[in-house]
């Protein structure tokens, strides 16, 4: 499996997958946040069961998230939690990405 495209200079590029990996890992704390919210709004709508969700991790595509049967009430101490966890992790994971792109940035420039 090539993990990244090398340069004679030395010049690592980040793999296809990598690019895969961590863009699934924002869609999935989008959706986590997106569920969480949804959760929160409805906590005082009459017969409103909470949604839920699990972040899976899929081989060579990254991450993914794979709605669960709604169960119960809104626990708005959770969600708070769910929304913190998913907004730093969303940042992180998009830190990532702009570390990546200036590594390489940095890279091609120096090959030019």
């Amino acid at each position: 499996m090539m993990r990244g495209s090398v340069f004679k200079t030395g010049v690592v590029m980040i793999s296809s997958v990598s690019l895969t990996t961590l863009a699934s890992g924002l869609d999935v704390q989008a959706r986590v946040a997106q569920t969480a919210a949804n959760n929160v709004v409805n906590a005082v709508t009459e017969g409103y069961r909470s949604e839920r969700g699990q972040v899976v991790s899929k081989p060579l595509q990254g991450a993914g998230y794979v709605p669960l049967p709604p169960e119960g009430e809104v626990d708005l101490g959770r969600e708070m939690v769910n929304l913190t966890l998913a907004k730093q992790t969303y940042a992180a994971t998009a830190r990532a990405l702009s570390s990546i792109a200036k590594t390489e940035k940095q890279g091609l420039d120096a090959l030019a």
